[in-house]
């Protein structure tokens, strides 16, 4: 005859002093959504092979969320130094000092520069390597910027390099919630392997 538990209580009068206070925890945990079943003071189900497999699965699964959170760090880093990097980035740029001769004996282009409230570190940027390269050349693209800069709401009362900084923190901040995210989901799939093995052990004892 079967006897089916879905209580803690009902299993530890069951294995008596088989199950210590550590083991009740993921006990508990385990008939939150489970049930066991007993016969002939044996328990069938779950069965260890199940519980394996199970295993297996959870396995992966903490594999797959470590390989996020090793990602979204390395996005969160990236962010964070992002305007570290560039002035080491600018040294390096041929184009860089181009922009700088050209700034000190080509008095419209220094104007344009001005008024369009480019600062280096922004012409630098990556980012906006196309606005650099087309601005560096075309005295009529330096104009529209101009106006659509000092006539943007987004950048009306601040300077593109602002703008380019709230994005990285953005990113930053984003980052540091996906993480967050992941490591409870990690703690969780950490715990259902816990579980399993304590099951196992129980089972094995009986």
């Amino acid at each position: 005859m079967k006897n089916t538990i879905n209580k803690t209580k009902d299993l530890e009068e069951f294995l008596k002093k088989k199950i210590n206070s550590e083991n009740k925890k993921y006990i508990d945990l385990f008939f939150k959504k489970k049930t066991m079943q007993i016969k002939n003071n044996k328990i069938i189900y779950p069965e260890i092979k199940e519980l394996k497999e199970e295993t297996e699965y959870i396995n992966k699964k903490i594999k797959e969320l470590k390989k996020n959170i090793h990602y979204w760090q390395k996005e969160k880093n990236n962010a964070h130094k992002y305007h570290k990097i560039i002035p080491l980035y600018m040294l390096l740029n041929k184009k860089f000092w181009k922009h700088k001769i050209k700034s000190l004996v080509d008095k419209e282009y220094k104007k344009d520069l001005q008024e369009s409230k480019l600062e280096d570190i922004v012409l630098m940027d990556p980012q906006y390597k196309n606005l650099f390269n087309t601005f560096l050349i075309d005295p009529d693209y330096r104009q529209k910027l101009k106006e659509t800069i000092n006539n943007s709401i987004v950048y009306k009362n601040s300077q593109i390099g602002d703008y380019s900084k709230k994005k990285q923190e953005f990113k930053e901040k984003n980052a540091e919630h996906k993480i967050a995210q992941l490591k409870i989901k990690l703690e969780e799939q950490i715990i259902k392997k816990k579980i399993n093995s304590k099951i196992i052990e129980i089972i094995k004892k009986l």
